[in-house]
């Protein structure tokens, strides 16, 4: 794809994202001899670990498949989309819908709109990309939306499912009846941000929500412990408090979260965590963005374990990340003196985790649509 047709491509996926142009007269515009991909499910809402996993896919698409159309579908616009998109779908065209941590019964909202997607287009590739999956199996609600996923996903002979960590790979195949890939998530596509600055520093990015397991109390003591021994200790999350959250891009007090602002966000938050000596979390893009900026971290789990197994299949040989169950003020405090006096941290190597992913969408490109 030529530069100029690139930036003409971004900036009417931006246009039709923000209402200015129906997805109809964005494709009217664009090349018609190029195979087009559509990513459905990008994120509107506050979270940076799904913007940047939305970004970073971008990014990846640019990289690896330059000779491919790739279109933005925001969330909420799945609905219309599937209309328009149903009365102009090509044979060749591929569809994807966005990675992260929603498959199952505690995100509903991103799990009927990925419903839909999967079993509308049965005809095309379909992508569901490096996920972590939670149904509350012991629940008759989380029985029944695994049977309603069960019933979408089974209708596409043509959708294969990724799991970004071994727990949710194992899921799937025990679930559903598609293909299925183990990859990694797709912000450690990213190259390496390392902050060339002096550090300094504690700074905890804790969860506020209900896949928190590490409570109040625990932190208050973590905090205090941390302050008398004379270390300054930060706080901060990856949400954005001033932009709208997840599940509530109808309120109209705050703004939804647009393409082009993704980047400059990101960067001011792994600008907070460069300037951190340690940080301290429980979310897994907290440890993820902690790597990619090579921050020595120490990482608690999360209500279903995304966060434990995370990190022992990709991170565990990562001399300056740790994980630990033990929330006692003293194993955090030995944890973060020993991460603090690491000299050297080891490099990343995250390259071949996409080669199942990438060998997918390569046996399906075409010369021409």
């Amino acid at each position: 794809m030529s530069v100029d047709i690139d930036n003409k491509l971004s900036q009417w996926n931006l246009d039709y994202t923000q209402g200015k142009l129906s997805l109809t007269e964005l494709l009217s515009r664009l090349p018609q001899h190029q195979q087009r991909f559509f990513m459905f499910g990008i994120p509107t809402y506050n979270n940076l670990g799904d913007q940047m996993i939305g970004f970073a896919r971008k990014l990846f698409f640019r990289r690896n498949f330059p000779q491919l159309l790739y279109i933005e579908i925001t969330e909420p616009q799945t609905d219309q989309a599937i209309a328009e998109l149903q009365k102009q779908l090509r044979p060749s065209d591929m569809i994807g819908f966005i990675g992260g941590g929603n498959v199952g019964s505690y995100y509903l909202n991103h799990e009927r709109a990925r419903r839909k997607v999967f079993s509308t287009f049965i005809d095309n590739l379909t992508v569901s990309f490096p996920q972590s999956v939670n149904f509350n199996e012991n629940s008759r609600q989380g029985q029944r939306e695994l049977g309603l996923s069960q019933e979408a996903y089974g209708k596409n002979p043509n959708l294969t499912l990724c799991a970004r960590e071994t727990q949710t790979f194992r899921r799937f195949q025990r679930y559903f009846d598609n293909n299925v890939l183990f990859t990694g998530d797709m912000v450690l596509s990213l190259d390496p941000l390392p902050g060339r600055g002096k550090r300094d520093g504690v700074l905890m990015i804790m969860r506020h929500d209900d896949e928190k397991v590490t409570g109040d109390d625990p932190l208050d003591k973590i905090t205090t412990v941390l302050e008398e021994s004379d270390r300054s200790v930060y706080q901060t999350d990856t949400v954005v408090p001033f932009k709208v959250e997840d599940g509530q891009e109808d309120d109209p007090s705050r703004s939804t979260l647009k393409l082009n602002e993704r980047w400059q966000l990101f960067t001011n938050k792994l600008d907070e965590i460069r300037a951190a000596k340690v940080v301290v979390t429980d979310r897994l893009h907290g440890m993820i963005f902690s790597v990619i900026t090579q921050t020595p971290v120490l990482v608690f789990d999360n209500s279903y374990g995304k966060a434990s197994t995370s990190y022992h299949n990709w991170f565990a040989d990562l001399n300056y990340v740790r994980q630990t169950n033990d929330t006692s003020p003293e194993n955090v405090l030995k944890n973060i003196e020993e991460l603090e006096n690491i000299k050297r941290v080891d490099p990343l190597e995250f390259d071949h985790s996409y080669d199942a992913l990438l060998n997918l969408i390569n046996s399906h490109l075409v010369e021409e649509a």
